[in-house]
């Protein structure tokens, strides 16, 4: 049955995009942005949750590992998944077929995203001027309107989509109905059909770009592991998972138990205490005396509220420095003596300021820290210069191409087959563990200081990046042999009057072959040929469905 958009649905849907657009920028509390998420909550807004949810599913296996680091873009995630469901239940097409109609609003959006990291200088220079002008209460809110633009390009071609939609059902209808079947000359295209076969492919590209940021020799066993127990055992993802994850355990456990031992030692005999320094010791070589308290806890608690807005007004020419400017306001003004002083500190941390906003946190930490116990001005900033890109490289690699692709691809793992707990799911991981992340971050940057530091950068955090990596290739092991869905409908001919079918000789020879192909091809245009995401997705697209035309997939 086709769905009439209603205006109260295009309101709903408009304001949905708006606010997964600030999901986003604000460092993902939630995690609704994601195609698993909003597919099903778009779903649920037109009615028909569960169809929106499969969508979902299968975008969060296309769109896996596609994330914005430092100033680059990438096709926006939840604008394409509100674009496929709406398109796909106003036309009543199957969910494969409209998982690539996602591509081209994904796309629109990324370009207007581009023009908001620009825009969004407007904010920082106004935080200037509010520093300036001595109107210091203004800069929260400087810095949260700044994220307004991020969520308008993701509500303007949401509203723009579903109210073309809403204009004409008929026509689209008609259009959609008439691309069903459609004869050239001898031939006959089932435009649709093929539409469908190329979206069951795409996922190709998700799994690709967690290859290409992960595999190495050590672990392309394990991709191999997840990619036979799925193919020949017939093994869920959630059961890979759990076996992946305990022998990970085991081998990482008795490979580098002195590691650990020696750690867990170390905080026992109090390795990891402040310091109570004397007043001619020093943390660091920066030659800082231990002072008394002036934080309370209250203090660190509010910095850590407000710490999720350190991406609101993120624009190319300082990116995060007004949310870092944001950040420091309320403890810079119980530090400062004179009201001259406290705007020097303001103009500081509106200065250029880039990291992952998890681990920025411990950044955070240690410059509260440092400042309560009167670092000057080339201090504070010679920290931030020396740990922003350290730690930009590990919280990317962990939180964003590991724990949140793993987090979500189990949720679609179950999503796919329309089970409701899969939201449940991906968010039951990645809420807890990325609050967690950013909130002891901070507490410990700020109780440990510069100790912290060297911690982060030492051998039990690189162990713990390392087998993460390695459980991601296991999974991504079993989502090439799940949910790259393709094969082939040829007949090679006939035997004892029987048809001899391409597919069977292929799933005798290996289960899923095909699908892995189109892994292995997807990772040959990212990695070897260096296209971009969205040059390569169009790739994958248009050789899938030329495939399906001619009748080599279906």
């Amino acid at each position: 049955m086709v769905l009439e958009i209603t205006t109260q649905q295009i309101v709903v849907l408009t304001i949905m995009a708006f606010i997964f657009g600030l999901d986003y920028i604000w460092v993902t509390p939630l995690g609704i942005w994601r195609p698993l998420i909003a597919g099903t909550l778009a779903g649920a807004v037109l009615g028909d949750p569960i169809t929106g949810l499969i969508i979902g599913a299968l975008l969060e296996f296309t769109f896996a590992g596609l994330f914005t680091i430092g100033g680059g873009t990438v096709p926006e995630a939840s604008s394409g998944a509100i674009a496929a469901v709406t398109v796909a239940l106003a036309t009543g097409l199957p969910p494969t077929a409209a998982v690539p109609l996602a591509i081209p609003l994904a796309v629109l959006t990324m370009n207007i995203e581009i023009f908001v990291r620009s825009f969004d200088a407007v904010f920082t220079h106004w935080a200037d001027r509010a520093i300036e002008r001595g109107n210091l209460n203004m800069i929260p809110i400087i810095n949260i309107l700044g994220a307004v633009p991020w969520g308008l390009s993701r509500a303007i071609p949401v509203a723009g989509l579903t109210g073309l939609l809403a204009v004409n059902p008929q026509a689209v209808q008609a259009a959609v109905d008439a691309l069903q079947v459609i004869h050239v000359g001898p031939f006959t295209i089932r435009f649709w059909d093929a539409m469908a076969v190329a979206g069951g492919v795409l996922p190709a590209l998700g799994a690709a770009i967690l290859m290409r940021l992960m595999i190495n020799r050590r672990n392309v066993a394990l991709f191999i592991l997840g990619f036979a127990l799925a193919a020949y055992l017939k093994l869920t993802l959630v059961a890979i998972a759990l076996i992946a994850g305990a022998l990970i355990f085991f081998i990482y456990y008795n490979r580098y138990s002195q590691i650990f031992e020696g750690s867990l030692a170390e905080k026992q005999s109090g390795g990891l205490e402040r310091p109570n320094h004397s007043s001619d010791t020093s943390e660091g070589g920066y030659g800082l005396a231990e002072t008394k308290r002036i934080l309370t806890k209250s203090d660190i608690y509010k910095a850590f509220w407000v710490s999720w807005f350190i991406q609101s007004s993120w624009n190319y020419e300082r990116m995060m420095g007004t949310g870092f400017l944001h950040g420091m306001l309320s403890i810079e003004k119980k530090l400062r003596r004179s009201f001259e002083e406290l705007k020097s500190w303001l103009r500081l941390h509106n200065e250029f300021y880039n990291t992952e906003p998890h681990l920025h946190n411990a950044i955070y930490g240690i410059a509260i820290a440092l400042e309560e116990r009167n670092a000057d001005q080339d201090t504070v900033r010679g920290v931030k210069t020396a740990l922003m890109g350290p730690f930009a490289g590990l919280g990317d690699s962990i939180m964003w191409f590991t724990i949140l692709p793993i987090a979500f691809l189990l949720g679609a793992s179950l999503g796919a087959q329309g089970n409701p707990l899969g939201p449940v799911v991906a968010l039951a991981i990645w809420i807890p563990v990325s609050w967690a992340v950013k909130y002891y971050s901070l507490v410990y940057g700020y109780r440990y200081g510069l100790s912290l530091a060297e911690i982060l950068r030492g051998d039990v955090l690189k162990v713990f990046r390392d087998a993460t990596a390695d459980f991601a290739m296991a999974i991504v092991g079993g989502i090439a042999a799940t949910y790259v869905r393709a094969s082939t409908p040829l007949i090679l001919g006939e035997y004892g009057g029987q048809a001899l079918k391409l597919q069977p000789v292929l799933d005798q020879l290996m289960p899923s072959l095909l699908s892995l192909i189109f892994v292995l091809y997807a990772y040959y245009l990212i990695k070897v040929r260096g296209y971009g995401y969205g040059t390569a997705v169009i790739i994958l697209f248009v050789t899938a469905f030329i495939l399906a035309l001619i009748g080599f997939l279906g």
